[in-house]
């Protein structure tokens, strides 16, 4: 566990950095992560690797048809590992191409298969420590294409086992002639208390005189 002390001269050597001064420096620094483009978290691709990668976006998205932002992200994650996974083998294949025409020998006596193998064995030899890294990346890039793709299966075995929402409710509006009638059937008849007589009044007995 750091003490107070330790804490305190981590600071001030943090202070006391040695970073990049020039507007040059911070630009290279900035760029490492874009050397090789198969570990950092955002692609920069080259000119001859846009049709390519526009092409794969389209068809794994086909594949996939992802409904969701989720799934979506998934995706992306999928065709950015099939990038890279697709970008070390074309680095491995440039690097012994290269090696090949570096280490042939045009005045060796052997016949041409056998001067190309030389060759071959020449370059993996030279360039030993660069085909074990870029073998590290591939097996890390791989593990991860698979957890992406797995996860994504299950996003989306989820989503379609989730039971549809109930349609909303319709509100049923009567006519204004229904609800007349309707109410009509409803209604006590009001009976006044007082029936007025329609017969004519009887005389009063002193009128008849």
């Amino acid at each position: 566990m750091s003490t107070t002390a330790q804490i305190t001269a981590n600071r001030e050597n943090a202070q006391n950095s040695t970073g990049p001064k020039t507007e040059t420096g911070k630009k290279t620094a900035s760029m490492n992560a874009f050397r090789h483009g198969l570990t950092g978290t955002r692609m920069m691709l080259q000119p001859h690797e846009q049709e390519a990668y526009t092409r794969l976006t389209k068809a794994i998205n086909r594949d996939y048809a992802p409904k969701t932002e989720s799934e979506s992200q998934m995706v992306q994650k999928i065709i950015d590992c099939h990038t890279r996974l697709n970008r070390i083998a074309a680095i491995e294949n440039n690097i012994l191409n290269v090696g090949l025409v570096r280490y042939t020998n045009p005045n060796s006596t052997n016949d041409e298969e056998t001067e190309s193998m030389v060759a071959q064995a020449a370059a993996w030899a030279a360039e030993a420590n660069t085909f074990d890294k870029l073998s590290r990346y591939e097996g890390r890039l791989s593990r991860q294409l698979l957890q992406y793709t797995k996860e994504l299966d299950r996003i989306q075995t989820a989503r379609k086992a989730a039971p549809a929402e109930p349609p909303a409710k319709s509100h049923h509006v009567e006519s204004k002639a229904a609800t007349a009638n309707s109410a009509s059937f409803r209604q006590t008849p009001i009976i006044p208390d007082h029936i007025p007589n329609s017969e004519p009044a009887a005389p009063a007995a002193g009128a008849l005189n």
